[in-house]
């Protein structure tokens, strides 16, 4: 079976949970006074043992999920794919996240300037000062959206070439993509073809802050697969 790196994730939260447990009783156990620091080394093991269970318990049902889909419950299709499709793929994917990102970059860039040039000429001494602020958070969005394409075109050009499709979600290049935690749902799929080349469109919804949100995954199908793909439509869209 398949390595189940969101386990590996969960575990380390438990010890980031032990660790703080033992900052939290450490110093009364080894005789640190309250007042020399032993309050706030229990204090900092507080916080660090909420963020481990905090990880710990936000992976343990999607390790759970992926265990299910690498021991092949409610599998439907394992694809592997040849270089060449993965490359491709890669190139698509980069492609559209820039031009899905770009406009909210635009949007972003659009209302930085505009406050910006409105303090400005509202004071014009600290309104500069302001309209400055402005243009770094205007780079900062630039960088953050060219750079996260960027590590997800790296990731996929390193990755595994192969796709796990359940009832319960897609495992992908390492990649949990699933609708079965609470409050997510799948919205749909669909077959689309980008340049030549067919992908399965997954749609589905997933309970994010500050509220839910709807996310895409996209599996190039391989050759010959067509029928394969169409039978996953017809399965998954009945759930």
């Amino acid at each position: 079976m398949a390595d189940n790196p969101l386990m590996k994730t969960m575990i380390l939260g438990l010890v980031v949970t032990a660790v703080g447990i033992m900052m939290i009783f450490g110093p009364d156990i080894v005789g640190i006074d309250g007042f020399d620091g032993g309050f706030a080394i229990s204090f900092v093991g507080l916080f660090v043992a909420i963020l481990g269970l905090v990880v710990a318990g936000f992976y343990f049902q999607q390790a759970n999920i992926l265990g299910g889909i690498l021991r092949g419950e409610g599998l439907l299709v394992h694809w592997a794919f040849d270089d060449e499709m993965w490359k491709e793929y890669t190139r698509k994917e980069y492609a559209k996240e820039i031009s899905e990102k770009k406009g909210l970059f635009i949007i972003v860039s659009v209302f930085a300037l505009f406050f910006g040039f409105l303090f400005w000429f509202l004071d014009n001494e600290a309104g500069f000062f302001v309209f400055l602020v402005m243009l770094g958070l205007i780079g900062l969005v630039g960088f953050a959206w060219r750079f996260s394409a960027w590590y997800y075109r790296e990731q996929n050009e390193r990755g595994v070439k192969e796709a796990y499709i359940a009832r319960s979600g897609v495992y992908m290049n390492r990649r949990l993509y699933t609708w079965r935690l609470f409050s997510a749902r799948l919205l749909g799929v669909e077959i689309k073809n980008s340049g030549g080349l067919s992908f399965l469109k997954f749609s589905y919804t997933a309970f994010t802050v500050p509220g839910p949100q709807t996310y895409t995954v996209r599996v190039p199908i391989p050759t010959g697969r067509e029928e394969a793909a169409k039978t996953i439509i017809q399965q998954l869209n009945s759930l």
